[in-house]
């Protein structure tokens, strides 16, 4: 890559830290907070308003941050801790600006860790809030002395959406530059739900994007068609990305675009390729009467004007995607430090970049995502 080309990762995360939700959460929530405990067994859990997860198995918090990580390192250990096994980078800023520094990275957007795994399990609006208002003043905290190259994202909520607007306020004010939600909400109204139109609102008041974010799901809500399908750790991964392909593609049938026509919408750690597939698909049904959803363009117009798709740097069809959806619409991203990704995202960034023209190259690197977060 060109020494002068702008280069920011979309969408990489911090492993919290241990006391997050000691001191950060309000005093009357403290003993609710999220712990990490040991069993009989010695070996890690996380517990939740004072009840073990069930989610996620005891003595894998250590895997958390185990990108690049051969398989052996994986295996539950009581020797295997979540706070000696985090990655350099993964839960301190200093050392995180050191790593982009190795990596070449400029600035880097940060997503949780922990906070992808407990919203599916607490059913408590008011417990919920607790916890984001937590964790979005901390990773305010944890980029604030970085000179603007760790940027927050804040965590917000489907479950309550007066919360929702109150705290994306809050956050953007404190210094996060946009907000990303999980891809299932308790109620199970879907994400373009007009009762959810306050925070998109306020999104587009306050000009920050809205991110869709892959999470821990709850059994009840997950597309589960098969059974025996719990330990298939490989095809869930493949098949994680498509909770928020159908959470986005709501806001297409609840005419949220043109009832916002400033909101700025990211799909996240999804991929890049299905949305080529998905443009033709929305755009070849809506031409049919019958099936048009509520829209005065073609679903493609807003793919092309209030989405963007980060993409992995290792996918060999996003070139081709560029010239059909628009170079402007992608960036990558890293996904450190979990271990679901390979640990070569810089190597597989520069392959990716040298099958582009050399203004689509700069602008997957780093433009894009400078210009939707204005940073």
């Amino acid at each position: 890559m060109p020494g002068n080309q702008l280069v920011i990762d979309a969408d990489g995360h911090i492993l919290e830290s241990l006391d997050v939700w000691d001191k950060y959460l309000e005093e009357k929530y403290r003993p609710r907070g999220i712990k990490i405990k040991k069993d009989d067994a010695g070996l890690e859990y996380l517990e939740y308003d004072g009840k073990p997860a069930k989610m996620m198995l005891h003595g894998s918090l250590h895997a958390l941050g185990a990108m690049g990580r051969p398989a052996e390192d994986l295996r539950p250990s009581p020797k295997k801790t979540y706070l000696d096994s985090a990655p350099f980078g993964s839960m301190d800023p200093v050392e995180r600006l050191k790593l982009l520094d190795k990596d070449g990275i400029d600035k880097a957007i940060l997503y949780p860790t922990i906070g992808l795994l407990w919203e599916a399990e607490i059913e408590d609006p008011e417990l919920t809030y607790a916890y984001c208002r937590a964790y979005n003043r901390w990773i305010a905290d944890f980029c604030r002395n970085s000179g603007g190259r760790l940027v927050p994202v804040a965590h917000l909520s489907l479950i309550d959406i007066p919360a929702a607007v109150a705290e994306l306020e809050r956050a953007v004010n404190d210094g996060c530059r946009g907000a990303f939600v999980a891809p299932f909400n308790h109620s199970r109204k879907a994400h373009g739900h007009p009762d959810h139109d306050p925070l998109f609102a306020k999104l587009q008041e306050l000009d920050v994007p809205f991110g869709i974010h892959p999470t821990f799901e709850p059994l009840s809500i997950a597309s589960r068609r098969f059974n025996n399908m719990r330990s298939a750790i490989w095809y869930h991964q493949v098949m994680a990305c498509h909770s928020c392909q159908v959470a986005f593609t709501t806001l297409f049938s609840f005419g949220v675009f043109d009832k916002f026509p400033k909101l700025k919408t990211v799909v996240l750690e999804s991929g890049g390729g299905w949305v080529g597939y998905w443009v033709d698909r929305m755009d070849a049904l809506s031409e049919v009467p019958i099936n048009r959803a509520p829209l005065k363009e073609l679903p493609s117009h807003y793919i092309r004007t209030q989405c963007w798709i980060s993409a992995d740097p290792d996918e060999r069809a996003l070139a081709g995607l560029t010239k059909f959806i628009g170079d402007d619409r992608f960036f990558w991203a890293s996904d450190f430090p979990h271990a679901d990704h390979g640990g070569e995202y810089m190597k597989e960034l520069k392959e990716l970049l040298a099958t582009l023209p050399a203004t689509s190259a700069a602008k997957i690197a780093g433009a894009n995502v400078a210009n939707l977060y204005r940073i």
